[in-house]
């Protein structure tokens, strides 16, 4: 009888304590296992329901059918989302926060592809970390690296931005500038400037385009353009002077002084060099070729002040060939004949008595 009064008193001791434990925290509950150990079971609740649970306890956990999501309750932040009982929630169907940081590596040479996008945008209150460097940095090691879009891409910056290649940059499209174009001085350049190369870059400088001036003089004598010539001129400037009763006169400045080309018609008109024209016997004679005539001469001199200099040539096609006049006692006046390439034809009606028999040829620029 002893015994079982010992029993029970130990039963009421252990039931008076799990009673107290309980009582601290709702949440666990000691027990005496069948081996006389006190343990310690957790006392939550699952809630299966579109509504949050009232009174829960931590730890406590709810599946929101509405939502399809399970909660765990925390007393101070309430229900907190665990994870979605959807499979297809995850994070390319719903957002997030980034707590921590994270790596995405590509295992095996395995690549990321982002395709039939929207928009993508990329974020950064400091800056983007790339290779261990804090900055913003889209690279390839390898092949082509390509940025396009369907309509229109921008890329800006908050203060400046370079673009570097070893060998070049290419322009491949019509570009328009909407603001300041800076040459290698760091200079926007001033208004009517153009960008000039100094062999190693670009830099504004004056703008060198040549004009020609014309002008009407009333003064009658040939070549004196009288006081007429244009101010503040450069190099290689073209000034025409026409007075009133003669032929134009072109000048071009050398940077130094106004030097006289020539008249305009007066300088298309030359004659040939001298040559030999058979006549010891009368009737038609040999065709003589003038323009390969003037050419033997004109490209091979026999003396010159100036080896380094050659005397200009024009093209068979571009003159025009004459025969001014003859001596009529000795040549055919109406045998004569010049064709298009300057070929000459003749005929003798009596060799000359002595050598002053005379034909004059005369070329003109067409």
């Amino acid at each position: 009888m002893y015994k079982n009064i010992k029993h029970i008193n130990l039963f009421i001791l252990t039931f008076a304590l799990v009673l107290l434990s309980f009582s601290a925290n709702a949440q666990e509950v000691r027990v005496v296992d069948n081996k006389g150990t006190i343990q310690t079971v957790n006392n939550n609740t699952v809630t299966t329901s579109t509504t949050a649970p009232t009174l829960p306890l931590e730890n406590d956990v709810w599946f929101d059918t509405t939502n399809n999501q399970i909660k765990i309750y925390d007393t101070v932040d309430g229900w907190k989302l665990i994870t979605s009982t959807l499979a297809s929630q995850n994070i390319y169907t719903a957002n997030g926060d980034l707590i921590d940081n994270r790596t995405l590596s590509g295992v095996s040479n395995f690549g990321l592809t982002f395709e039939n996008l929207t928009y993508f945008q990329l974020f950064s209150n400091n800056s983007i970390e790339i290779n261990g460097t804090l900055s913003t940095q889209l690279r390839s090691t390898g092949g082509t690296m390509q940025i396009s879009s369907g309509t229109s891409s921008q890329i800006s910056a908050g203060t400046t931005m370079e673009l570097s290649a070893p060998s070049n940059i290419m322009l491949q499209s019509p570009t328009e500038f909407n603001n300041t174009l800076l040459d290698i001085n760091n200079s926007a350049g001033t208004s009517g400037q153009v960008l000039t190369s100094t062999g190693t870059g670009v830099q504004w400088a004056n703008s060198q385009q040549n004009t020609v001036t014309v002008s009407t003089d009333t003064d009658t004598i040939q070549n004196e353009p009288n006081g007429t010539f244009p101010v503040s001129p450069i190099e290689n400037d073209t000034f025409i002077y026409k007075p009133t009763n003669g032929e134009k006169v072109y000048y071009v400045f050398d940077g130094t002084e106004w030097n006289m080309i020539a008249p305009t018609k007066a300088a298309r008109v030359f004659y040939p060099p001298s040559i030999l024209v058979p006549a010891s016997t009368a009737g038609p004679q040999a065709n003589i070729d003038l323009y390969a005539m003037y050419s033997s001469q004109f490209s091979s001199p026999i003396a010159s002040s100036d080896a380094t200099a050659s005397i200009p040539l024009y093209q068979r096609d571009e003159l025009y060939y004459f025969v001014t006049d003859a001596d009529s006692s000795v040549f055919d006046i109406s045998s004569i004949n010049v064709s298009s390439t300057g070929i000459l034809s003749y005929s003798v009606l009596m060799p000359p008595t002595d050598d002053n028999a005379i034909i004059n040829v005369v070329f003109v620029v067409k």
